[in-house]
């Protein structure tokens, strides 16, 4: 009888522990992609639809009943529905996904957010210049709980593992310009590499002439 009163007083009296997010279960994903050459595309999925019940509480667009006393986390379709009409899961992914080029960040707005669990949300960047390289910082759901991690994918095979520790990567957007630069960059390093194997020819053969010049002459033979 005394350990069920216990329990009983344990249930009613001491306060739920704190909800956990749930970071350990299949990652989150984002997938990069030009949009013309001003524009980045990105492509943000969940990783567990339970996730998305978490960001409902966190954001206020759903109740605190589902998560559990023991911190387990209930998703309800109804959870995703009310986060995708939400107006402040625009400002949190708008801040949690950012694009810079140039120095300069790029003008973000969500384009679709309707279907949650099975297309995720697609976000396009607007930038003021022409993108060959970007650099994209990813914090999804890492305010929640740091072990948080999102798998993403670019251009040409690009690939890249976002954390708490590592929230920022640098991407190619344009390979045609990288390896132009690239190609560029060889060009000029072939020419001061030839320019100063000239340099040194030339001194070497100055050092010649003025060495003839310094050594004495013989005189004839009678």
């Amino acid at each position: 009888m005394l350990p069920t009163l216990l329990a009983v007083f344990v249930v009613l009296v001491l306060p739920a522990p704190p909800a956990q997010a749930h970071p350990f279960g299949d990652p989150q994903t984002v997938k990069l992609a030009a949009d013309g050459d001003h524009a980045v595309r990105v492509r943000w999925n969940v990783g567990m639809t339970d996730d998305l019940t978490w960001l409902a509480v966190h954001l206020g667009d759903a109740p605190g009943d589902r998560i559990m006393l023991d911190g387990a986390v209930r998703y309800e379709t109804s959870d995703a529905q009310a986060l995708a009409s939400s107006p402040d899961l625009d400002g949190y992914l708008l801040e949690h996904i950012r694009v810079t080029a140039g120095g300069a960040p790029c003008s973000g707005s969500v384009l679709d957010k309707q279907n949650l669990v099975t297309d995720g949300v697609t976000l396009a960047f607007r930038c003021g210049r022409p993108i060959d390289r970007a650099t994209v910082s990813v914090t999804m759901l890492t305010d929640l709980h740091p072990a948080y991690r999102t798998m993403a994918t670019g251009p040409n095979g690009q690939r890249f593992a976002y954390s708490s520790g590592q929230p920022s990567h640098d991407w190619t957007f344009n390979m045609a310009a990288a390896d132009s630069a690239t190609t560029s960059k060889l060009g000029r390093s072939v020419v001061v590499q030839m320019s100063s194997m000239l340099s040194i020819v030339a001194a070497i053969a100055m050092g010649v002439v003025w060495l003839r010049r310094r050594s004495p002459r013989r005189s004839a033979k009678p």
